[in-house]
């Protein structure tokens, strides 16, 4: 495992003043081509608008950007141990601590789809939160490893990625993971990792039933990446005016398929018959 920390060259190129200019973050991004060509575009637009942003949000962050940057690689160490005594599983996988452009805080991508990204100016340096955000990237690693234990190495060919459900299985099941490292939080912490409020919870609780039927309609009437962004991104919300519901719809979700069918079976099945089936079920409770 690897940990390719550059939070340090950003924070000295910011105190030397060099990222006071789009050029200046440019040449900070050019520095890491296999970070910068995988965050841009899909998990942040690259427009001149939100990088003059950024550059003036940069200085009000600088503090919390160096202390993630130097308390998270101790907690993903510490998260890889906890799923190998867990799971028997070792996520020997590749890390990227980084500083973007406010988009996306954490993702998993990559040529193997095995690597993850941290964007630090995204996440609260508390340790405790850390954790949570390794151990729920992690959780998608350790994810698809019992899948392939149970289907071969090719199992994710089979998979129809662009499937709401799918995704539903994915992020709920790097949240059922992430519970089981990290104990004893309180739900919303496991879904935004101290980066949101308490508020987004609770407005799901209050509108749950509402919620899934609207869900199931978005998903019948097709999805596309509006959708997809409205119900698991940050930048989502539009609607409803909270983001990343889609995750409290996963985690309840996957936490009923589970208690049918056991951890195994409910996080390694990918077939969308089978999730489509069992999901409508779910909803009638």
């Amino acid at each position: 495992m690897a940990i390719n920390n550059t939070v340090y060259e950003f924070m000295e190129r910011l105190d030397r003043g060099e990222l006071k200019t789009k050029d200046g973050l440019l040449d900070y991004y050019s520095r890491y081509p296999e970070i910068f060509g995988v965050y841009f575009p899909d998990y942040c637009p690259k427009t001149d608008e939100r990088l003059i942003r950024a550059i003036e949000q940069y200085p009000a962050k600088a503090e919390d950007i160096s202390l993630a940057g130097q308390r998270l690689p101790e907690e993903i160490e510490n998260v890889r141990d906890i799923y190998r005594s867990l799971t028997g599983i070792d996520a020997d996988n590749d890390h990227h601590l980084f500083v973007g452009a406010f988009g996306s805080n954490a993702f998993v991508a990559g040529p193997e789809k095995d690597e993850v990204f941290y964007a630090l100016e995204m996440l609260s340096p508390d340790t405790g939160n850390l954790r949570l955000v390794a151990a729920h990237e992690t959780g998608h690693i350790v994810h698809h490893r019992m899948s392939a234990e149970a289907f071969g190495e090719t199992w994710w060919r089979k998979v129809d990625w662009s499937h709401p459900l799918v995704t539903l299985l994915s992020e709920g099941g790097a949240t059922y993971l992430s519970k089981l490292a990290v104990p004893g939080r309180g739900r919303p912490d496991y879904i935004s990792f101290g980066a949101l409020g308490e508020e987004g919870y609770g407005f799901y609780m209050a509108n749950r039933r509402k919620l899934h039927e609207v869900f199931l309609e978005d998903m019948r009437e097709g999805w596309n990446d509006r959708k997809d962004k409205e119900w698991f991104r940050l930048s989502g919300g539009a609607r409803h005016g909270v983001p990343r519901l889609g995750y409290y719809v996963a985690d309840d979700f996957i936490e009923h398929r589970a208690e049918l069918r056991g951890m195994d079976a409910a996080l390694t099945d990918w077939d969308t018959m089978t999730l489509e089936e069992e999901f409508m079920d779910y909803l009638k409770r």
